[in-house]
């Protein structure tokens, strides 16, 4: 291949289109479904994370509000949602939310599927 940027985008080397996500979790014992769309992250916004984070910010909260989408594409949460405030007239996130938040994340960005062997 000729490096070029037709070339590039042509391989799928630039951050997708968000990707639709199924969740599930339980509230007050029921079980609760969403769709939500996920953002793919690029190396620099992982990395730029992990540098506010050293600076006080909470980084997984900075990452479901940057990464969870409404259909339009944009934010579901912003960091006062996840984590809760008095301005939010809300608590934080439950702990069960949380986790399948982040697991979408991560399954959208590729962590956790399954490799197929080659032959």
């Amino acid at each position: 291949m000729d490096l070029s940027i037709q070339a590039l985008k042509a391989a799928g080397a630039f951050s997708p289109p968000p990707v639709k996500k199924d969740i599930a979790w339980h509230s007050g014992g029921k079980l609760q479904k969403a769709t939500i769309y996920i953002r793919q992250e690029s190396f620099v916004e992982l990395t730029e994370r992990w540098k506010e984070q050293d600076k006080g910010a909470d980084f997984l909260a900075t990452r479901i509000a940057a990464n969870v989408l409404k259909k339009d594409g944009t934010p579901v949460f912003t960091v006062e949602d996840v984590v809760g405030s008095e301005a939010s007239g809300h608590g934080p996130l439950s702990a069960e939310l949380t986790i399948v938040l982040l697991n979408a994340i991560s399954e959208a960005n590729g962590a956790g599927q399954d490799q197929k062997p080659k032959k």
